[in-house]
């Protein structure tokens, strides 16, 4: 009967813990910065997003400022930014992972693969 104590124990530790570990994940995913590309020909977007998703710079390539290719631009843009957010997701999803190793949260996978998405 008592033999499970002592995992019930560990259990409500780790997550009294997780507030903090939490707060220090955030803080580490504003840090980091991941990087979209999308080219065509010369043509290049690159966009940077930190770990969250919130993209900090976009950069083009000056062939891109003619206005025959706007729609190219657009296409490039979209595709470099949806890149760099969707490897921004992974990171996170993966700290979130790293974060709650051994801790075990009925639903927390789930939630993660929706967070992947």
């Amino acid at each position: 009967m008592f033999k499970n104590l002592g995992n019930i124990a560990n259990l409500m530790k780790s997550i009294g813990q997780l507030p903090d570990r939490m707060a220090k994940l955030k803080q580490e995913m504003e840090i980091k910065r991941i990087r979209g590309r999308a080219c065509e020909g010369d043509h290049q977007v690159l966009v940077e997003v930190d770990g969250l998703g919130l993209v900090h710079s976009v950069d083009l390539s000056l062939s891109l400022f003619s206005p025959e290719q706007k729609s190219l631009t657009q296409r490039l843009t979209l595709e470099a930014m949806n890149q760099a957010i969707a490897q921004a997701k992974a990171l996170h999803v993966q700290a979130i992972r790293e974060l709650t190793k051994g801790v075990d949260l009925p639903g927390l996978e789930n939630i993660l693969e929706e967070m992947a998405k």
